[in-house]
C-alpha cells in the first residue's frame, strides 16, 4: 500500500500536559484507521497533526504529495448561515458547479433525512444535526483523507446506517479514513485498523475483540 503519511518522533503538549509522546505511525492509502481511548487520550489531537491542522511540538509530519482532506470536528460552529447556503458555499469552494451543488446537497440532505432543515439558520440547530451537515459537505466532493472527529454523536439510528453505508462506498474509492470514535459498531462497521490511545501513544489494538453493546443490525 502507498503511504499517504508518516509522523516521526511526534510530541505535542497543552498546558503543559504531555497530550503525545513520541509517536511515530504511518498512515497508508484506502486504510480506514479508528483511534480510540479515553476523553483528553489524545485522539482529535493526533487527527489534526496528521492533517496538518496543528503543529507537533517536536518531530515530523510528511505528507505524500498533495492531498486533499476533509474534515468533520466533533463539534461545529453555529453561524447565521442557514444550512443550505454553508453547504453551496463550501461546495462552490470545492470546485463545484452552481448546478453540481444544488444536486448533491439536495441528495445528500435527502438522504440524511434533511431536506427540511437547509433553510434554517445553523446556529438554531442541534449538534446531531450540524454533525450531520458537515459529514454532507464533507462529501460534496471525494477526498483523498476524510478525517472524522466522533462523527455519531447525537445522530439517529437511521442516520447512523447511512453515514456508514457512504463510508464504505468512500473505502471501495481508495479513500483513506481516520475517526476518533468511541463506538465499537461503528469501528466494527468501517474500520480496519484500530489504535487505543494509552498514555500519549497509539497502541495497535484487535477490532474483533471490540465489546459491542449496540445493535448488531448496523453492523450490516
Amino acid at each position: 500500500m502507498k503511504e499517504l503519511i508518516k509522523l516521526e518522533n511526534v510530541s505535542k503538549k497543552y498546558d503543559g500536559r504531555l497530550i503525545l509522546d513520541n509517536v511515530s505511525l504511518s498512515i497508508y492509502e484506502n486504510q480506514s484507521v479508528a483511534f480510540t481511548g479515553h476523553n483528553g487520550s489524545g485522539k482529535s489531537t493526533i487527527l489534526k497533526i496528521l492533517a496538518g491542522l496543528i503543529t507537533p511540538a517536536q518531530g515530523k509530519v510528511i505528507h505524500s504529495g498533495r492531498l486533499l482532506f476533509h474534515y468533520v470536528p466533533e463539534r461545529f460552529p453555529k453561524t447565521n448561515l442557514t444550512a443550505g447556503q454553508y453547504l453551496k458555499r463550501m461546495g462552490q469552494i470545492d470546485g463545484l458547479t452552481h448546478i453540481e451543488v444544488e444536486k448533491k446537497c439536495n441528495q445528500l440532505s435527502r438522504d440524511f433525512f434533511l431536506e427540511d432543515m437547509l433553510g434554517t439558520p445553523m446556529k438554531s440547530l442541534s449538534k446531531g444535526t450540524l454533525q450531520k451537515i458537515g459529514v454532507i459537505q464533507a462529501l460534496l466532493t471525494q477526498p483523498d483523507i476524510l478525517l472524522l472527529d466522533e462523527p455519531l454523536s447525537g445522530q439517529d439510528v437511521d442516520s447512523q446506517q447511512v453515514f456508514i453505508k457512504k463510508m464504505n462506498e468512500l473505502r471501495k474509492n481508495n479513500v483513506t479514513i481516520l475517526m476518533s470514535c468511541h463506538e465499537p459498531y461503528l469501528i466494527k462497521s468501517i474500520s480496519d485498523t484500530l489504535y487505543v490511545m494509552e498514555h500519549g501513544k497509539p497502541v495497535k489494538g484487535d477490532i474483533g475483540n471490540l465489546i459491542d453493546s449496540c445493535s448488531d443490525a448496523l453492523i450490516q
